[in-house]
């Protein structure tokens, strides 16, 4: 067995960071779910978090960072999936499929998730102003994506069209889900919702 097949398993830092990170969001999100933006500073968050300024810079850079962590990590880990789907798969075959992929023992986001999306609801302006900072763009990486599978270049019509319309249903999706409270499965949501969608090639 080659050291490339071999899984990685985490360290204790690795995981001691993934579990202060993931409270620090979670602190962060309710603050943001529960009150108005102007008051949710990175004091504020430290504070409620009960850690030390210091210790919240070292897991973030700022404010911004930690509200858009979770939407790009996802992001990300949804694409690179897409990407890595056979090339035989249409579009919307290849992001059902990812989003199976990503959704597999991840209840953690899911509540991380429910919090992100009920601090849109709360202070939009800010929570998206904290993703254009962060250079989270869920077109922009679909686009990607999409243009990765297609063979195309980045300006291709057809490209854009489609990352459109995918990211479309995906956030159509995603408000439903946080409308009803988070108690459907997000997972069987954003799929139907790309089951009305016609196989994109």
């Amino acid at each position: 067995m080659s050291a490339e097949t071999i899984e990685h398993r985490p360290t204790g830092w690795e995981l001691r960071r993934e579990r202060v990170s993931r409270h620090l969001e979670r602190t962060a999100l309710t603050l943001f779910a529960n009150e108005r933006p102007q008051d949710v500073t990175v004091e504020r968050i430290a504070a409620a978090a009960g850690i030390s300024m210091r210790t919240f810079f070292r897991y973030f850079a700022s404010r911004d960072e930690v509200l858009a962590s979770l939407p790009r990590s996802l992001i990300e880990l949804l694409c690179a999936r897409v990407r890595a789907r056979p090339a035989h798969e249409s579009l919307v075959e290849a992001f059902s499929a990812a989003v199976r992929e990503t959704d597999q023992g991840r209840d953690a986001d899911r509540e991380l998730l429910l919090a992100w999306g009920l601090a849109v609801h709360r202070s939009p302006e800010t929570v998206l102003l904290a993703l254009a900072r962060g250079a989270v763009s869920t077109a922009a990486a679909f686009q990607k994506a999409v243009t990765a599978r297609l063979g195309v270049g980045p300006d291709d019509a057809r490209a854009g069209a489609y990352a459109a319309a995918l990211c479309g249903v995906v956030s159509y999706a995603f408000e439903r889900w946080v409308a009803h409270g988070g108690t459907d499965s997000l997972s069987d949501t954003l799929l139907d919702a790309l089951a009305t969608l016609p196989d994109l090639r």
